[in-house]
Order: structure tokens, then sequence, then C-alpha cells
């Protein structure tokens, strides 16, 4: 017991020692290495029980911020992944969020563009990163608003491809042929295409579709709550109400998931990009840039050939802008041409 008293207070004077040597701004370095204290001040010492609140509570905090925001979910998944990961790398390389600097951030950004990522890619987690810290500053939880420093990359136009009317009908006659890897299989993609070329479904639009979703009397389909958390009705043609009411018949099904996987749950977005992709390389119609989404494309393409006007294609589509529109029309020198006739 004695022994231990001596060695503690041989400890404390020589502790004393170092510390009455080292200069403050020294000393506070240690003691932040050292704590989970908060040092406000280098200048008076002063010092305040860290307050800021655990990763996991500002991920929840910003959750619900983009839920308030209007954001789909499919957006907040995104924004939440890439804060994440952004949050990761400050906690690993030992970045308060008090102290955190545009040098950190510039650091971050550096080491992300260095990966193969495409432009659009690089965009898309430059202006996410750009939401979230500016989140962090209008929580006080970061000194400084870095949002205002950050430069979104202009993104490139890519080229949007749509299906002509011989790619529909070549589709079209590979599904009335092909051989079924399970019962309906087949009927269940004729709807699938049909959906997106005639209605201009998104992906996740695909997912969520319930059969309490379809108005067989006015032929239409409520589309609830999509991207930026909008609703809207769209109306499909005799072609597609048969293919509805056969599949129903033969399915059984007249509640909840109307697109099902081959096990009989709702689709998944892995495998309806799947089953797009088959169709268009076993039909022969596969093209660079063909997509699920070149559906949508197609069905843009078909109502402004149909002489519909722009501010209707725009509302069918659930834009809320004319310009965005403007992305889905595929003007080309035919119609050039025949604009001066």
């Amino acid at each position: 017991m004695q022994n231990d008293i001596s060695l503690r207070n041989i400890i404390e004077e020589d502790l004393t020692r170092i510390i009455k040597g080292l200069s403050p701004e020294k000393l506070l370095d240690v003691y932040r290495s050292l704590s989970s204290i908060k040092v406000e001040s280098s200048s008076n010492l002063q010092v305040k029980e860290k307050n800021s609140p655990l990763e996991k509570d500002i991920i929840r905090e910003y959750s619900i911020y983009l839920r308030s925001q209007n954001k789909a979910d499919s957006t907040i998944k995104d924004y939440l992944n890439i804060s994440v990961k952004f949050s990761s790398y400050i906690r690993k390389n030992r970045i308060s969020l008090g102290s955190l600097s545009m040098s950190d951030i510039d650091k971050y950004l550096s080491i992300v563009r260095s990966r193969n990522l495409s432009n659009n890619t690089y965009a898309k987690l430059v202006n996410c990163i750009k939401s979230f810290l500016k989140f962090l500053y209008g929580r006080e939880y970061i000194k400084k608003d870095f949002s205002s420093f950050i430069n979104i990359p202009k993104k490139v136009a890519s080229i949007k491809e749509y299906l002509s009317d011989i790619d529909i009908e070549n589709i079209k006659n590979y599904l009335s042929r092909r051989k079924e890897k399970y019962k309906n299989e087949n009927l269940r993609d004729k709807i699938i295409l049909n959906l997106g070329i005639n209605c201009g479904l998104r992906r996740q639009e695909f997912i969520n579709l319930n059969w309490e979703d379809i108005n067989f009397k006015e032929n239409s389909i409520n589309i609830k709550k999509s991207k930026g958390r909008k609703s809207r009705v769209v109306y499909f043609n005799k072609d597609l109400e048969e293919l509805l009411y056969l599949y129903r018949k033969l399915s059984g099904k007249y509640i909840n998931a109307l697109i099902r996987g081959s096990h009989r749950k709702r689709i998944t977005k892995c495998s309806l990009q799947n089953i797009i992709s088959r169709i268009f390389k076993e039909s022969k119609t596969y093209k660079k840039n063909l997509t699920l989404h070149s559906l949508r494309h197609t069905y843009a393409e078909r109502l402004r050939r149909k002489g519909v006007d722009l501010p209707t294609i725009s509302k069918l589509l659930g834009h809320s802008r004319l310009d965005t529109t403007d992305i889905y029309l595929h003007v080309n020198k035919d119609d050039f041409k025949m604009a001066v006739l």
C-alpha cells in the first residue's frame, strides 16, 4: 500500500513538471488526443464537454431533414449512402466536425475523384456532399458553410436511346415465342414492356405498382408519391388492358404487387433490370445506352410524334420543369425537314 502511494506521488510530480514545460498550444494538442473533451479556445484554455451527437444520430437527423424536403425514397437512399461514407472518412482520420476544414473536404473529394468514376457519377456525389455540408452548417455542427465553396462539375449529356417501331415489333414477336422459364413469364414481360412504352413508368414505379392502383373503369394508373413525392395519373390502351385482365386471371392475384419475380414476390430493382437486358439481347434489339429507362424515353417520343404538346407530355411524365422533358424528346433532321413542308 505504501509503495503504491509513493509511486503515485512520483508520477504526479513528473506529470506536473511535464505539463509546466508545455506551451498552451502543445498542451491542447496532447489534451485533444487523449480526451473526448472539446476545447473551444486555445488562448484561454476554456474547456467544454463534447456535445456533438454520435454519427448515427446525425445521419438519422439528416434522413428526417431530407424527408421534410420532399425527396423521393431512392434519392434519400443515395444521399444517405454518400453522407455515411463521408462521415466514415472523417471518423477514420480523427477529424472532429468542429475542426473540419475545406482542406479536409478537398482531400476526400480528391480521393473519390481518383477512382474510376464517370463525370456524371462524380457530379452526383459532389452534389450530395454539398447537401450534407449545408445541413451540418444549418444545424451548427460545423463552423463554416463549406458547401458554398464547392462547385458541382457540369454533367456530360449522354446519348439517350429509345425503341423504334421496328424494335418494339421485334420484342413483341420474341416474347410471343420465347420458351418460358416459369409460368406466365412472357405475359408478365409483355406487361412490363407496355407499361414502359405506353405509360412511361420509372424503375421504382414498376416496383411499387399494386393492383389497387389500376382503375379498369377509366383505364388509368394512379402512380402514388413517386420522384419528388409527386403523384400522377397515366392512361393505358386496349392492348395493355387485355394483358392486365389475362395476367390477373391466370396469376390469381388481385391485390398488392403487380410485377412479381420468379418466386412470386414483388420484383426487385436488380431483377427488373436483368429482365429488360435479357429481352433486349435475345430479341436482337440491344444497342449501347439502351436500358430500362429507354422505355420511358420511347413513351415520350411516341407522344411527341403523335403531336401531343410539350406541357401535356411533361405532366404525363411527372416533370415539374419543361426543360427536363426536353431531354426525352429525340428531334432529328427528319423532323426539321417536315417542319418546312
